[in-house]
């Protein structure tokens, strides 16, 4: 978990995870309070094609999930390490802080008036959880598509996955702030305190589950398990190349040696 390989990958999820919310909600400072359909396609655009570049970027080294809810349905459907799952969590978390930190110091004034980006639900609380439920089921669905399975050209998961962002955060923006993704949401959810911290939970349960759903969803979909990937794929046969190598190098010592070992 802690090797040069794995370091990287996490670095990977902390750079991808900085620039999605850095250009995405440094986007929304900017726009001000403004809710017209011009401005909230915009800063949704902004969401979507960072997402678009950092997946094509990145995505041979972590994957690029970047997001905490799309790591969880990719683990729960087998098709990513369980005992990854807490140590990319913490690197997206922290990539989403960091750069929410960052907005707060170069955007400060602008930053406090637009409460740092955070998603903010204007509908119940129960409705907003449904939204975020849906939407993120949606992502999901479409990144278990476009990442996990060999009828589908690899080329086209940024594509994909970033005009599923703009669709969806545009419909959903007046309503819950169309996150989609916890750590986009703690971040400047810890520097806004008040409400924006109190239902952050929203953002957290509401991905995750929606996550969960369109994970199984698609699985049910998929049609049979030869047509499944892993993700990212083939990225960590390096670690199980090195494991067999430790593995067969200890079987050669001598039998006194291993059992010192």
């Amino acid at each position: 978990m802690t090797s040069p390989i794995m370091l990287r990958r996490y670095l990977a999820e902390f750079v991808g995870t900085f620039a999605y919310v850095f250009f995405g909600c440094g986007t929304r400072i900017l726009a001000g309070n403004a809710q017209d359909a011009a401005s909230r396609l915009i800063v949704y655009f902004t969401f979507g094609f960072t997402l678009l570049a950092l997946t094509y970027a990145l995505s041979h080294l972590s994957g690029a999930p970047f997001n905490p809810a799309i790591t969880l349905g990719l683990a729960l459907t087998r098709r990513f390490p369980w005992r990854y799952v807490l140590p990319y969590w913490i690197s997206q978390v922290a990539g989403a802080i960091f750069a929410s930190a960052l907005l707060g110091l170069f955007l400060h004034e602008k930053a406090v008036r637009a409460q740092y980006a955070a998603t903010i639900p204007t509908i119940g609380v129960w409705e907003a959880l449904g939204i975020e439920t849906i939407i993120t089921l949606f992502l999901m669905l479409v990144a278990m598509s476009s990442a996990t399975d060999k009828r589908v050209n690899r080329g086209i998961v940024g594509i994909a996955m970033g005009f599923t962002i703009i669709l969806c955060g545009w419909f959903a923006s007046p309503l819950t702030g169309g996150s989609m993704n916890p750590a986009r949401s703690l971040a400047p959810a810890l520097l806004a305190g008040g409400q924006a911290l109190s239902e952050v939970w929203i953002y957290w349960v509401g991905p995750l589950l929606g996550a969960v759903l369109g994970s199984l969803l698609y699985e049910l979909m998929r049609g049979g398990e030869e047509h499944a990937l892993e993700v990212p794929q083939g990225v960590f046969e390096g670690i199980r190349k090195t494991r067999a190598v430790t593995t067969q190098e200890a079987n050669q010592l001598p039998e006194t040696t291993r059992q010192s070992v």
